[in-house]
């Protein structure tokens, strides 16, 4: 049985005539015959009483009947709603990011995106940089926005964002009056840090920037979240470094100041990543939305 024996017969149902149901159908009468004779059989009982006239259904007919116009129902509803998301209308869309991607690039992008598509669904996942991959992999996301990222076989990653670096010093930090700084000038200083990650390259960025200064940073403490290693700047507990976006939007009790030097090994980026050949509609807008 297939959903062209279903419609045959519902069409029939309907006018208890082979004639004019044939005509609907746009099929000769014995092909049609020939269909509800073969559904017949799949179902193991007669659906018409054709002895009688006009032709009338017998009662698993008439339960049959009453099946067969929700189960139509049901296919077309299916058939729009495939191709509504064949064609980007709808659907669903996961995006995997990492914090600081809600100071910069993603709020714009999601705002835009629903307005142009909204019927497919958001589905938010926020989560560090080193899980990304495993997620797309996996299908959990379609597209990762992440920090310092790193290029990987078999996927697409487009840069959103380069930026300059800014340390973040407490307000009563020794440096204070200063307009910008060196990295060299927090020799000494207590770093709040990102917990090390295998393939990390946020704090590896850190690390790198402070061994080429001549020091190798001493690190008081660790925060998984950006909020939270500013909140322990906030506190005294160290100091530590964000990049520019964060600091146009982080907490007013700390101090921001740009690293001057340093050319391209003091600035980082955001990308986005997302598996390449993946043919997704509802992807292939929002990565445009994105990263026009």
């Amino acid at each position: 049985m297939n959903i062209r024996h279903i419609r045959f017969f519902t069409v029939l149902a309907e006018e208890l005539n082979f004639t004019r149901a044939a005509a609907r159908l746009h099929v000769a009468q014995p092909a049609l015959s020939q269909q509800i004779k073969i559904l017949e059989e799949n179902m193991g009982t007669l659906l018409f009483e054709r002895s009688a006239r006009p032709l009338r259904l017998t009662d698993a007919g008439a339960y049959f009947f009453v099946q067969a116009r929700e189960i139509l129902a049901q296919y077309e509803q299916a058939t729009l709603g495939v191709r509504d998301i064949g064609r980007g209308r709808a659907g669903w869309l996961g995006i995997g990011f990492t914090r600081s991607a809600i100071y910069s690039v993603l709020p714009p992008a999601l705002k835009a995106y629903n307005r142009q598509h909204p019927d497919v669904e958001l589905k938010l996942f926020e989560m560090v940089t080193e899980e990304h991959e495993r997620a797309l992999q996996e299908h959990r996301i379609h597209i990762a926005i992440g920090r310092q990222a790193l290029r990987l076989p078999g996927f697409e990653t487009r840069e959103l964002l380069r930026e300059r670096l800014m340390a973040v010093l407490p307000p009563d930090h020794r440096l204070a009056r200063r307009k910008r700084i060196r990295i060299a000038d927090l020799e000494g200083d207590a770093f709040v840090l990102y917990p090390r990650h295998p393939g990390a390259q946020y704090p590896r960025l850190i690390q790198n920037l402070c061994q080429d200064a001549g020091f190798k940073p001493r690190v008081a403490h660790q925060a998984y979240e950006i909020q939270t290693a500013i909140a322990l700047v906030a506190a005294g507990l160290g100091v530590t470094l964000v990049g520019e976006s964060v600091a146009g939007n982080g907490r007013r009790d700390v101090l921001y100041l740009p690293l001057e030097g340093g050319g391209a090994a003091s600035m980082t980026t955001l990308t986005c990543t997302y598996r390449a050949g993946d043919v997704s509609p509802a992807l292939h807008d929002f990565v445009g939305i994105l990263a026009p």
